[in-house]
């Protein structure tokens, strides 16, 4: 052998190696058999029909769970800010599920917890799960029929208030969108190279489909009792065991498939796929591979000896050009304009000669000059970075994050570490715990009192573990600034909070005067004074809600505003001709101040009238009878300005800056509490003066009076 070229022992090689792959191929088709491969597929069934059941079963588990602490809470009477947060939390971090509903001991529907503004499917707790929830702590019921005719599986636990002996029931659903969302993904994952998208779907215990792929099927609510997969009674839901069988489906085609009951949750999980798909490609994979081989086998034999002889010289040129770049001889060129193979590979060993030749040239200074570049992007960057060696030692850290914890000087020295550089202990710990964490990604968030700040800064990121294989080099960790995002959320929190009272407030009064009319002991007198008060307080809640959605709408640009011409003079003296009687009932003098004649502006005259009649109204309502309103208009040059001054009840100054939002009432005198009002007329006008582009405000003191003002543009 050791005088054979090395063209014939590669000949001989490939030769060799085709034929034994040929034989092994062979060999390996003579000992597959059908019924092992049969016994294959169903094992594959039963695992994915498994890990779906445990995935579904998983997701139960963490429904079960939050209903269960939000019972805790509810029974501990601590419902809180916190409390809500921490459910809001929990919940939205809760997959298969969107909205929590809060029933009464007699089933009916309270209150919901939800995300993304989603509903609660159910009004009222089924009979059946509260009788079951007198036995048992936990329940999951059968799956049910809704208003859409779709099934949803119901899961529900008590709760009691200890302090105050109220009590109820805790509902949540996994809806059917979910449901078909999972037995979608299931089958993609288990049967990605299938040409059929259909293989996994639920059935409940009363064989009636309750989430398919095929959502037609699901609305059909067909039974599927002796059809296909069901068609042996051998079945039970009552113990968790799988069912394989070969069978016929509803429309005749042959079908392998598994059934796995999952009693918990009243279901059974059918894997299945058509028989012709799996038992084909049996005989197909056979005849390729025993095809495929031989040829290989045949074309390697022939192919070796052709190519052999061709790699011999180019070969030996390609080691000698090899032997000289290891001299560092970068000037060796080969002949790159060959056809075959060689010519590529000649190409980029050509490539790879003038890329070191160029690198042996570069200036080490170049290379220190762009990582300096990449370092000033870092420091300059809007939010914080920050990159930790293992050993604690940073690497990067910019100007940002340096601001925010106190790092008197950003610059990077061999001595800087984590230890040494932070006093907060917090950022210490996330650091730390971001090493040893088993997760990639670790969210953080840190409040600092930054100096010449009033408020807290809250700065939201993540600390990323940066991974070489299975060694960790660093973590890398991105802050921002999150502190007006936060404060956001909280007003909208607050404003739901609002506008709860408002709308409770109300009813509740409904209720109690219609809960007395209702007993039938009242004289003919209070039943009808009963039925004014109810009246009254139906107008005001349908002022409250009619006036806030005037305000959302300015607000979301719903509302079409007219831009056409009108005088601002007219548009005032008409209003106070309407109006003055109001005035008038209270003995209360109105001094008008209004020219003659007015330069024209361009707006939507009805809404102007209403933010005039607001402040006069206003006026009126907040003083004293016989006391003295002036009404003033003002042409400047760029904007028309009025003023509507009143020697009324007056406004605190901390009222003042709350005065404009929605459902803020000054209430600083015990007479303005006496007024009935909703809190939304200010809101209300200031939407439409701003949408004027202009202006509104308020001068006031205590027992001595406020002037409200308003511009427009001209």
């Amino acid at each position: 052998m050791k005088n054979i070229k090395f063209a014939t022992k590669f000949a001989l090689i490939l030769s060799l190696t085709a034929l034994v792959a040929v034989g092994a191929v062979g060999y390996q088709l003579s000992t597959i058999n059908l019924s092992t491969l049969k016994e294959r597929i169903k094992d594959y069934y039963n695992v994915v029909a498994r890990s779906a059941s445990t995935r579904l079963e998983q997701q139960t588990s963490d429904i079960t769970k939050l209903l269960e602490q939000t019972a805790e809470i509810l029974s501990s009477g601590q419902f809180g800010q916190s409390s809500f947060s921490y459910i809001s939390s929990a919940l939205l971090r809760t997959e298969y599920t969107s909205a929590i509903g809060i029933y009464d001991n007699n089933g009916h529907f309270i209150d919901a917890l939800s995300k993304n503004g989603a509903l609660v499917s159910l009004q009222q707790v089924p009979q059946a799960i509260m009788d079951s929830l007198q036995k048992a702590t936990v329940v999951v019921g059968r799956p049910l029929h809704i208003n859409d005719g779709l099934p949803v599986i119901p899961i529900a636990v008590k709760w009691e208030e200890k302090a105050t002996g109220n009590k109820g029931y805790l509902l949540s659903v996994i809806d059917n969108e979910t449901l078909s969302n999972f037995v979608s993904q299931a089958s993609s994952e288990a049967f990605s190279g299938s040409s059929r998208k259909e293989g996994i779907y639920l059935v409940d215990d009363s064989l009636y489909i309750v989430a398919h792929d095929n959502r037609t099927l699901v609305a059909a609510a067909e039974r599927l009792a002796g059809k296909g997969i069901f068609s042996d009674s051998k079945f039970a839901f009552d113990r968790e065991i799988a069912f394989t069988q070969e069978y016929k489906s509803p429309t005749g085609e042959a079908m392998v498939g598994i059934s796995l009951p999952v009693p918990a949750l009243h279901l059974a999980i059918i894997v299945e796929q058509p028989e012709a798909l799996v038992y084909a490609s049996v005989s197909t994979m056979r005849t390729s591979l025993l095809i495929s081989s031989i040829i290989i086998g045949l074309a390697a034999i022939l192919l070796s000896i052709v190519v052999a002889r061709q790699l011999a010289k180019p070969v030996e040129v390609l080691v000698d050009a090899s032997e000289k770049l290891a001299t560092q001889d970068f000037s060796v060129r080969l002949d790159d304009k060959r056809s075959d193979e060689f010519g590529l590979l000649f190409q980029t060993h050509n490539r790879v000669a003038e890329e070191l030749q160029r690198y042996h040239k570069l200036n080490i200074n170049k290379i220190v000059s762009a990582r300096n570049k990449l370092e000033s992007v870092v420091r300059q960057a809007s939010d914080g970075i920050i990159v930790v060696e293992p050993s604690r030692h940073i690497l990067v850290l910019n100007e940002v994050l340096a601001r925010w914890f106190d790092v008197a000087d950003a610059k990077i020295t061999d001595d800087m570490l984590v230890d040494r550089v932070f006093t907060d202990m917090h950022i210490k710990h996330a650091i730390a715990k971001a090493f040893v964490s088993n997760e990639t990604v670790t969210p953080v968030e840190f409040t600092r009192q930054l100096p010449g700040e009033v408020s807290e800064t809250v700065l939201r990121g993540t600390f990323v573990r940066v991974t070489y294989g299975a060694e960790v080099i660093a973590v890398t960790g991105i802050l921002r600034d999150v502190t007006r995002e936060v404060a956001v959320d909280r007003m909208k929190t607050e404003l739901v909070s609002i506008v709860a009272h408002e709308l409770r407030s109300p009813l509740n009064t409904m209720r109690g005067f219609s809960e007395l009319i209702r007993k039938g002991d009242l004289s003919n007198e209070e039943s009808v004074e009963f039925a004014e008060i109810i009246t009254n307080e139906a107008d005001r809640l349908n002022a409250v809600i009619t006036k806030f959605l005037d305000i959302n709408r300015i607000e979301s640009g719903r509302t079409e505003f007219q831009r056409v011409p009108f005088k601002l003079h007219e548009l005032l003296s008409n209003v106070l001709r309407v109006n003055m009687t109001l005035a008038e009932q209270k003995q209360m003098i109105v001094q008008s101040d209004i020219p003659g004649n007015t330069t024209p502006i361009v707006g939507d005259p009805e809404l102007v009238g209403q933010v005039f009649l607001n402040l006069f109204t206003n006026a009126v309502k907040y003083s004293e009878p016989a006391k003295r309103i002036n009404i003033e208009l003002i042409e400047e040059r760029e904007q028309m300005r009025v003023n509507v001054e009143d020697e009324g009840y007056g406004i605190s100054e901390s009222a003042q800056e709350k005065l404009f939002s929605k459902f803020f009432r000054a209430t600083d005198d015990a007479r303005v509490r006496n007024n009935v009002g909703t809190g939304l007329g200010l809101a209300f006008i200031k939407e439409i003066v701003e949408k004027h582009g202009g202006e509104i405000g308020v001068h006031s003191q205590i027992n001595k009076g406020s002037t409200f003002w308003f511009t427009l543009p001209k």
